[in-house]
């Protein structure tokens, strides 16, 4: 996920902006706290009525985009109550979660991100810190995509790094990457097909007229550049030399051979550990015995 905070003056502009997209349809209100939500002028009304407990304070607007990774769309789909946690577990990491706030989402782009507009001047008066708040907004970020299972920011910076290439190049990329990760996760095939679905990738075997297995192709519907659907896909030889199908096969089994040895040694721990809680527990026995016997 990335994040990008801004503080100003203004609640008015900044409530304004927002309200609009909902208006037109292309947003919706998800959460909010101590602000009419349903109307600008009462909204801002609200807002510039509590700054006022903190009249010093001139920059009382807080305002926050959070937008999630586009290999996060299928799941935000499923799931978009995450949206809301999320925005639930940023408010109270960065402070806010006890002073005025709404958060909206907007519609107007093609990955899914959310603002919130909060009140810097809490309800009891204090004043929120905006002290290191990249810092402190990068590590709640990073925490929350270990928490709620969501792409890692060290994968977003990937595909930021490819952005300036050539669409067939990136998306060529792109499928390679997600293709290796879904490889390193499985130890058969039906594994990997389930891991690279979860990527929104199809793995088909191409055969022969014999019926013979001969090949693999990786298929799925990504954007172009316009926003329109557009079907990529590769031969596995294509976007690596050890992504062919007999490379394939090896790599699952090497895989299944190195869960096997991880399972046997977790065994072998484990009754490692009762051979020695046993005889803890027979000298507990013997001496209950002893302490009845006198």
């Amino acid at each position: 996920m990335i994040a990008k905070t801004s503080v100003g003056r203004s609640f008015k502009g900044c409530c304004q902006y927002n309200m609009e997209k909902v208006e037109l349809g292309k947003g919706q209100v998800l959460l909010s706290q101590g602000v009419r939500d349903y109307e600008l002028k009462g909204m801002v009304a609200d807002f510039t009525r509590q700054a006022m407990l903190n009249p010093e304070l001139s920059r009382s607007v807080w305002h926050t985009a959070v937008s999630f990774d586009p290999q996060d769309e299928a799941r935000l789909l499923r799931e978009p109550q995450l949206i809301e946690q999320v925005a639930t577990d940023y408010l109270k990491g960065m402070g806010l979660d006890q002073s005025q706030y709404v958060v909206i989402q907007h519609y107007d782009t093609d990955h899914t991100h959310f603002h919130i507009i909060a009140n810097r001047v809490a309800n009891d008066g204090h004043t929120v810190s905006d002290s290191h708040n990249f810092s402190r907004s990068e590590k709640l970020l990073r925490a929350m995509e270990q928490q709620h299972r969501l792409t890692l920011m060290k994968e977003q910076g990937y595909r930021l790094g490819i952005e300036h290439l050539p669409q067939a190049d990136r998306h060529r990329l792109e499928m390679r990457n997600d293709v290796r990760q879904s490889l390193e996760l499985s130890t058969t095939s039906n594994e990997l097909r389930a891991n690279l679905a979860q990527r929104g990738i199809e793995l088909i075997v191409n055969r022969d007229k014999a019926g013979q297995a001969r090949g693999v192709s990786f298929e799925r519907i990504s954007q172009d550049e316009n926003g329109e659907a557009l079907r990529v896909a590769f031969k596995g030889s294509k976007l690596h030399q050890n992504l062919g199908l007999g490379q394939m096969q090896q790599e699952l089994g090497l895989n299944a051979q190195r869960r096997a040895l991880e399972l046997a040694q977790q065994r072998e721990l484990a009754k490692a550990q009762e051979l020695t809680i046993s005889p803890q527990n027979e000298e507990k026995q013997l001496k209950r015995g002893r302490g009845l016997s006198m």
